[in-house]
């Protein structure tokens, strides 16, 4: 199982009925893990999650990538 972001790709935010009708249909198929206006954060298979999102224009989806920052690197001075 992997995580996939669900992104619609209107002009504005998408209808309140629309998104809670595509939430809701993941939710047979997939796990929905968190919602936002516009995006859709799921764990499941791509398979079920293509086939539910593809029937429905204006939204599409992809791997959810990893978002890591490397620690900053001490400084460290030298003894005059």
């Amino acid at each position: 199982m992997s995580r996939y972001v669900v992104v619609y790709n209107g002009h504005s935010d998408p209808p309140r009925a629309e998104e809670r009708s595509l939430v809701s249909a993941l939710r047979k198929s997939v796990t929905v893990v968190d919602c936002m206006p516009g995006t859709i954060l799921v764990d499941g298979a791509k398979t079920a999650v293509a086939s539910v999102v593809d029937k429905r224009p204006n939204w599409k989806y992809s791997a959810a990538a990893r978002a890591a920052v490397r620690p900053p690197h001490r400084a460290v001075k030298r003894a005059a």
